[in-house]
C-alpha cells in the first residue's frame, strides 16, 4: 500500500504528496474528519513515504527494509499515543518527552501520531501545545480528531490542517466486497447506512445490527396505527438499553432523512435500483408511511429531523431516555402521519 492508494481522498493525498515533494516537511500536521475516513491510514502512509529508503514518484515503494518495518508495526520511530481510558493522560505526554532526548533510531523522522487528540486532558493539551510550540528536531506530529473544534485553537494554529471527506458509498460498497465477503446488494444497503465511514460499515456488518435497523423501520412504520395507550409500553421497552438506543437514534435520523429525499428530490428505493430519477433512499418506505412522505408538509419533515437532532443532542447530557423517545414518537405520529393517527385508545380500551 501507498499513499497514493489512499481512496476516496484525492484532495488530501494530494496536499501530502505536495509536503513530500518540498525538502522541508511542517512540523505538525492535524488530520480531521469522521471515524473511518481513512485520517489513520492516511498517516501511516505519509509516515512510511518520509523514511522510505527507496521513494518512487514522491511516495513509499513499499519493498524496503523501512516500508516493510511499517506494515507490520515494527518500526521504531513511528510512535503511536492513544487514549488510556477515557482520556490521554499528561504522563503518557511526559513518557513521550523522554524519547525526544535521542534523534530517530531508524529513518529521517520519528512520526508521533495522537489517536483521538480531541481526549486530551487540560494538562496533556497544555504539554502538546509546550512541545509544538518548540518543537524537537526530526520529530513530525499527527493528531488525529473528529473535528478541528474539538482542540485548543491554539493547538490547531501550530498544525498544518488536513481535511478528510466522508468517502462516497461506492468505494465503502467496493471495500466492504472485498474485505467482508459481502454480496453486492447487501454492501450497497449498508454502505448508505455507513453515510461515509468505514468503520461504521464494517461495524453495520454484523448480524446484530442489520437487524437492528430493521427492526427500528418496523417500529416507526408501525406508529401510523399504533394507539397511544400502546405507544408508552412500547418505548418503554425500547428505552431498556442506552447503548442500542443512541444507535436506533442513527437510524432514525437516516430514516428521516429518506423521507425528506422521497419528499423534495425524489429519490428511489432500493429495490428500484437504477430505475427513475433521483438519489437512492437509504431504507425501503411502506404503505402509510410512503404515502404520507409523498403528501406531508416538507416542512413537517424538517422540523422532524430537528427533533431527532434535539433527541441525540439531550442524550449526550444524560437527559431522560425514555423521555426523549416518547416526545420523538409523538412528533411522528403528529408531523408525518397527522393528528388524525393519534388513536388514544385501542380496540381493547374503546371496550371497557
Amino acid at each position: 500500500m501507498a499513499l497514493s492508494s489512499i481512496a476516496g481522498q484525492r484532495r488530501a493525498v494530494g496536499f501530502l504528496k505536495r509536503v513530500l515533494e518540498k525538502e522541508t516537511v511542517p512540523h505538525a500536521f492535524l488530520f480531521s474528519g469522521m471515524a473511518g475516513s481513512g485520517k489513520l491510514a492516511a498517516a501511516l502512509e505519509f509516515a512510511r513515504a518520509l523514511n522510505c529508503l527507496s521513494p518512487r514518484d514522491h511516495d513509499a515503494c513499499g519493498s524496503c527494509g523501512s516500508c516493510h518495518k511499517l506494515e507490520e508495526g515494527l518500526h521504531p520511530d513511528v510512535v503511536h499515543v492513544k487514549s488510556d481510558g477515557a482520556s490521554i493522560k499528561v504522563e503518557q505526554i511526559r513518557e513521550l518527552v523522554k524519547r525526544f532526548r535521542f534523534r530517530p533510531f531508524e529513518g529521517k523522522f520519528r512520526v508521533v501520531i495522537i489517536h483521538d487528540a480531541h481526549k486530551m486532558m487540560e494538562l496533556a493539551a497544555n504539554a502538546i501545545l509546550k512541545i509544538l510550540e518548540e518543537p524537537p528536531e526530526a520529530n513530525i506530529f499527527i493528531l488525529l480528531t473528529l473535528e478541528s473544534q474539538m482542540l485548543l485553537p491554539t493547538i490547531v494554529s501550530r498544525c498544518c490542517q488536513v481535511r478528510f471527506q466522508p468517502l462516497d458509498d461506492r468505494i465503502v460498497a467496493q471495500w466492504l466486497v472485498s474485505q467482508k465477503g459481502l454480496l453486492a446488494p447487501s454492501a450497497e444497503a449498508i454502505a448508505r447506512l455507513a453515510e461515509g465511514s468505514l468503520e461504521k460499515a464494517g461495524w453495520f456488518c454484523g448480524q446484530d445490527q442489520t437487524e437492528g435497523w430493521k427492526k427500528v423501520v418496523e417500529r416507526l412504520e408501525s406508529l401510523a396505527t399504533l394507539s397511544i395507550l400502546d405507544l408508552f409500553p412500547m418505548v418503554s421497552d425500547w428505552a431498556k438499553g442506552r447503548e442500542t438506543v443512541e444507535r436506533d437514534l442513527e437510524f432514525i435520523k437516516l430514516w428521516v432523512r429518506d423521507l425528506i429525499l422521497y419528499r423534495v428530490a425524489g429519490a428511489r428505493s432500493p429495490a428500484e435500483g437504477t430505475a427513475g430519477n433521483g438519489p437512492a433512499l437509504t431504507f425501503e418506505l411502506h404503505g402509510k408511511t410512503r404515502e404520507a412522505a409523498g403528501s406531508v408538509p416538507a416542512e413537517h419533515l424538517f422540523i422532524l429531523y430537528q427533533r431527532v437532532e434535539l433527541a441525540m443532542q439531550g442524550l449526550k447530557v444524560n437527559a431522560n431516555l425514555q423521555m426523549c423517545l416518547e416526545g420523538l414518537c409523538l412528533a411522528i405520529k403528529d408531523l408525518l402521519y397527522g393528528k388524525g393517527h393519534w388513536n388514544s385508545f385501542s380496540k381493547r380500551g374503546q371496550a371497557l
